[in-house]
């Protein structure tokens, strides 16, 4: 539906462009005519409204307060007065603005989250060199070269969100919990592997050891270090390839056989890693699980 708005936009723009700024309609109008013509006025104004309100009010969970403070709606306002009531044969110059706001947009999420300073005016004077260019046999050499540049921000966002997280007061007291915690179980008589995992194994099974290319059954309970379950199984093993699980955990199941039993403390950085798991696991926060292989289904061969 937003769409149909703007398409609407766009064509009582064009169809204005026919006519003088001035002329307001045909003076043979009749009442009738006139009236329902205000009455679609009326409607289309109060839903383009509601939308924009909606949209306001969406916005304002992710700024500032002072980005609020600033967002004057009369300014809103005063813009959109300028168009609507504006010389119509100047469309052009209209749909100009309209790109410009689309491409200000990016512009300043680049600038402001990436910190990278990108220049409206080489922006416009890259748009405008290839604008007033006759014609273009193919617009693909642009659009790779953006895909490409685009890559690379995603690149750099990751590595902002990466040092973020590092440097994140959770992060922090994530690993210096997962190592007082690991640190405890060794002096319990756990061991710790080259990995960095720190095990107790309670029953190694009977049979061959589990590969990492075979099928499991297996129970399991896996909890953070201060106890909180976050994900078990109920009466039924979970059945899956015994390399589907995060590192430490395919790990810790080549420890086992069939009937085997263990638990196992995986330090953050072979669990969920700096990104964490939703809402439930925060980054670099060390897991512990009970695990119990019910069955083995060795790969083909």
């Amino acid at each position: 539906m937003r769409k149909f708005i703007l398409s609407l936009g766009v064509a009582a723009l064009t169809a204005g462009a026919l006519t003088s700024c001035g002329d307001k309609g045909s003076s043979s109008a009749s009442k009738e005519d006139k009236a329902f013509a205000d009455t679609l006025a009326t409607t289309l104004g109060e839903f383009a409204g509601a939308q924009q309100q909606t949209t306001f009010s969406r916005m304002k969970t992710n700024m500032s307060e002072a980005e609020v403070a600033k967002y004057k709606k009369a300014d809103f306002l005063a813009g959109l007065r300028a168009v609507l009531e504006s010389d119509t044969s100047r469309i052009a110059y209209y749909q100009g603005v309209q790109t410009g706001l689309q491409l200000l947009q990016p512009i300043m999420a680049v600038s402001q989250n990436y910190g990278y300073p990108v220049d409206p005016k080489v922006v416009y004077d890259a748009f405008k060199a290839v604008y007033e260019k006759d014609s273009l046999a193919s617009t693909e050499a642009y659009y790779t070269a953006y895909q490409e540049a685009y890559q690379k921000l995603q690149t750099r966002a990751q590595e902002i969100e990466k040092k973020r997280l590092s440097e994140s007061k959770e992060n922090k007291e994530n690993v210096e919990a997962g190592k007082a915690y690991a640190d405890k179980a060794l002096k319990e008589g756990y061991t710790k592997a080259p990995s960095g995992i720190v095990y107790k194994i309670e029953n190694a099974g009977t049979g061959n050891k589990v590969q990492p290319s075979d099928k499991v059954s297996i129970f399991y309970k896996g909890k953070k270090v201060d106890g909180t379950v976050f994900d078990e199984t109920k009466n039924d093993p979970y059945t899956a390839s015994a390399s589907a699980f995060i590192p430490g955990f395919n790990e810790a199941l080549t420890m086992l056989a069939k009937g085997g039993k263990m638990t196992v403390i995986i330090p953050g950085e072979l669990a969920y890693g700096l990104e964490g798991a939703g809402n439930l696991i925060g980054p670099n926060e060390t897991l512990v699980f009970d695990i119990e292989v019910a069955d083995i289904e060795p790969a083909q061969k």
